[in-house]
């Protein structure tokens, strides 16, 4: 019974692969991924607190597998620490076969905790703005992982924009309502996607990443605009192999909820492949991250826009 037991727990794996990352396409693959807390932070170690350690082996190699079943072509990564946690990173990639020669990497208003990315193809613009100044309650803030923002170009004449957030967390600050600043955040994007989506209409646009909020929230629906609206971004109804919609679990309050989130422009959303979209959920998730990876991926070599930019 332990061998069938075991054989059974190795298919079921290989089939959850097959799931996220089979179907036979060959198209182009875009995640998401809240590492959680990828940087050096005090932690109890073997019931001893550290005041520097970083992440757990453990939790670290969990982290490669999980990139390891999607397998994407380009990946955006919160809770990103120092340079040498997201070099760390990625030589554990290459060590599993999963290389990554391009990337980016923000450093803005929080010293911390940054936002990244991984690409298997070169990255033809950048745009990324590490300083996003918010009016709240009267006062200037600065958004805390500001936006990354990428160009590539996975087949000849279709270039894919792609701009990665990590929104306010929800955590109480002495100094201003952290809800009001994930509102300022999402009235920021709002204007960013409508002046690239008004500049060119034509434009691919993917924005994604932790949005620290649900859909009901104002957060949210600020960031989309209304769906009539030719620069409004739709976000994609992701579910993982049982249908279900959750993307992080806080396990201090028992929650789960939707808070990461893959938002495309109209001309991109027509070259998605529907079948190759969801949220990474084996059975390993929890021991890399309070969050799973989202993930969408477009069909091979769609025809190019009319206007390339």
């Amino acid at each position: 019974m332990k061998t069938i037991s075991a054989l059974g727990i190795v298919l079921s794996y290989f089939l959850f692969v097959g799931v996220v990352y089979g179907g036979g396409t060959n198209g182009f693959r875009i995640a998401s991924y809240n590492v959680e807390n990828y940087i050096t932070m005090p932690r109890r170690i073997d019931g001893v607190l550290r005041a520097k350690a970083g992440k757990p082996e453990r939790e670290r190699n969990a982290v490669v597998r999980m990139i390891g079943v999607i397998r994407p072509d380009v990946i955006g990564l919160e809770e990103i620490g120092e340079p040498r946690q997201f070099e760390d990173l990625q030589r554990r990639l290459r060590k599993e076969g999963l290389d990554f020669p391009y990337s980016e990497y923000l450093e803005a208003a929080d010293t911390t905790r940054h936002v990244a990315l991984l690409s298997h193809i070169p990255i033809v613009e950048n745009h990324s703005q590490n300083d996003m100044p918010l009016r709240v309650n009267g006062i200037t803030l600065h958004s805390p992982r500001g936006i990354l923002d990428v160009t590539v170009e996975p087949y000849p004449g279709k270039r894919i924009r792609i701009l990665c957030v990590h929104l306010k967390a929800k955590l109480e600050v002495a100094e201003y309502d952290e809800a009001k600043m994930r509102l300022a955040e999402s009235q920021y994007l709002r204007r960013y996607v409508r002046d690239i989506l008004r500049t060119d209409p034509s434009a691919r646009l993917v924005l994604m990443g932790d949005f620290n909020d649900t859909k009901n929230e104002k957060t949210i629906w600020e960031i989309m605009g209304k769906p009539e609206w030719p620069d409004s971004l739709k976000a994609l109804p992701l579910t993982d192999d049982r249908g279900e919609f959750w993307t992080e679990f806080w396990a201090y309050a028992d929650v789960y909820s939707r808070i990461d989130y893959l938002m495309v422009s109209k001309k991109l959303e027509s070259d998605m492949e529907p079948s190759q979209c969801g949220i990474c959920r084996p059975s390993f998730w929890n021991e890399a991250s309070d969050h799973c990876p989202v993930y969408m991926t477009l069909k091979a070599n769609p025809a190019p826009s009319q206007n390339i930019r």
